[in-house]
């Protein structure tokens, strides 16, 4: 246990620490990631299981979550050993809360993608698919927004600054990579990272396949800009609630709003949003018509064996939740 030494990553697994990163709602649907500058990294938990990462790091993620969080609580304000210490009652809740609440629902989500594909009907489809991965993350965003609160209420000025330069250059870092100035330039770059991450699941695509996306991205708006936008927006109004010593509700209600409740997104983002998340299920329900054996059977093995793997963190006596009862799922649209 290495949670007394926050600042300390294993060495076997110092590239996991460097690169968990959570992914975007409805897998790939939005190309960027969530709103992160502090503890969403928790959606690792979860989400980061569900969409594209080697099993053997979610495994690692998930089996040492309390040493990642306080090292990424180290890494972005840099807490002292009595701030960890004082923060860890509530870490430790969070994490048995997840694991009492939030794990069924990840296992149950699995089961049903397992599911969706040996039917190979589509029914519920890609539409289930993509708001059960919303659900997850609100859920799991919400959780996020619950243990950052009480940690970065106790922030000095000191650590207030050190955030503010983190969370600077992670901005930069992220224009860079998804606003490039050149739009074909842009537009190729998109469309070679979502067909990267459904070939991990899926394994090598043909070239029709290839074309699916390439045709399906010119209808899904590309959401980076209006996404980095309201990142930046929000992460100055966090700063100056930390500047003026904002006690642990505020900031609780702030990165709710943010992360979970997405408030103060122009319509016009939403009215993207919408078209975006319509494209991408009819290019998954294609998509998912066209997979040979070889590719089908890779995903299904993908999904089984994490669905496995994240099983064996359930308490002891837990049920996982039967698949009817995720409501994300009953009310997709068809």
């Amino acid at each position: 246990m290495l949670s007394r030494h926050a600042h300390s990553c294993p060495e076997s697994h110092r590239g996991a620490c460097s690169n968990l990163e959570p992914v975007a709602p409805g897998i790939v649907l939005q190309d960027n990631k969530p709103d992160d500058p502090l503890m969403i990294r928790l959606i690792v938990i979860a989400t980061l299981t569900l969409l594209g990462s080697a099993c053997s790091r979610t495994e690692f993620a998930y089996r040492n979550a309390d040493v990642l969080l306080e090292y990424y609580a180290w890494k972005t304000v840099r807490t002292s050993s009595a701030q960890r210490d004082h923060w860890q009652p509530v870490l430790q809740t969070t994490l048995r809360h997840h694991r009492e609440q939030e794990l069924p629902l990840v296992i149950a989500y699995l089961d049903l993608a397992g599911h969706i594909i040996r039917e190979k009907d589509g029914s519920p489809g890609a539409a289930c698919l993509v708001d059960g991965t919303l659900f997850l993350y609100q859920r799991h965003a919400r959780l996020a927004a619950g243990l950052a609160a009480p940690l970065l209420a106790e922030l000095d000025d000191t650590q207030v600054r050190h955030f503010a330069r983190h969370t600077n250059q992670r901005q930069q870092e992220l224009v860079k990579r998804y606003l490039d100035p050149d739009p074909q330039t842009r537009k190729i770059g998109r469309q070679e990272r979502i067909t990267e991450r459904i070939e991990k699941w899926t394994g090598k695509l043909n070239d029709s396949q290839r074309n699916q996306i390439r045709d399906a991205l010119e209808r899904i708006p590309d959401l980076s800009a209006s996404w980095l936008a309201y990142r930046a927006q929000q992460t100055d109004s966090l700063l100056v609630m930390l500047g003026t010593g904002a006690n642990t509700e505020a900031l609780r209600e702030h990165l709710d709003d943010w992360w979970v409740s997405r408030d103060g997104t122009s319509a016009e983002a939403e009215r993207s949003w919408r078209i975006a998340r319509h494209e991408f299920i009819q290019l998954m329900d294609n998509l998912a018509t066209t997979l040979n054996e070889t590719q089908r059977t890779k995903l299904e093995n993908r999904l089984g064996k994490l669905r496995d793997d994240l099983a064996s963190f359930l308490p002891s006596r837990q049920q996982t939740i039967n698949l009817e009862l995720v409501p994300a799922c009953i009310s997709a649209p068809a």
